[in-house]
C-alpha cells in the first residue's frame, strides 16, 4: 500500500465554482490545472483515489467499502453538477447555475474529507506494517 501514499500525496481539492479556469469558450481547464484536482469535472484524478480505495476494499480494511461507496456518489455528484450548470447556463437560469455550483462545492468538500481520511488510513497502515504490527 505504500505506493498509494505517494499517489495520493499530489491530489488536492480546489473549489473552482465550475469556472473552468475562466475560459470564455467553456472548454476544459488546462491539463495542469485539472491533473491532480479531485473536484474538477474533467479530470481522471478521482480514479487515483478510487484505486487506493479499491485496494483497501480488496484487503478487507474496515470501512473501506463505505469509503468506496462515498467515492462513487461524489464522482457522480461532480459530473452531475457540471452538466446541470451547462444546461442552466444555456437556459439563462442564474438560480440553477448557482444551485449547480453549490452542489459542486458540497461534493468538493466531501471529496476533500474523503481524501484526508484515505491519506490517514493509508499512512496508518504503512506505519503499522513498518513497525511490524
Amino acid at each position: 500500500m505504500a505506493g498509494f501514499i505517494d499517489d495520493l500525496s499530489t491530489l488536492h481539492v480546489t473549489r473552482c465554482g465550475l469556472a473552468h479556469e475562466g475560459r470564455a469558450d467553456r472548454a476544459f481547464c488546462h491539463r495542469a490545472a485539472r491533473a491532480d484536482n479531485l473536484a474538477c469535472a474533467h479530470t481522471t484524478a478521482r480514479w487515483r483515489l478510487k484505486a487506493a480505495l479499491d485496494a483497501r476494499a480488496a484487503a478487507f480494511v474496515p470501512g473501506a467499502a463505505d469509503a468506496l461507496a462515498r467515492w462513487h456518489a461524489l464522482d457522480l455528484a461532480v459530473g452531475r453538477a457540471d452538466h446541470d450548470r451547462t444546461r442552466a447556463e444555456a437556459a439563462g437560469d442564474r438560480a440553477a447555475v448557482a444551485a449547480a455550483v453549490a452542489a459542486h462545492d458540497a461534493a468538493a468538500g466531501a471529496l476533500a474529507a474523503l481524501l484526508a481520511d484515505a491519506r490517514g488510513e493509508v499512512a496508518d497502515a504503512a506505519s503499522g506494517s513498518a513497525s511490524g504490527s
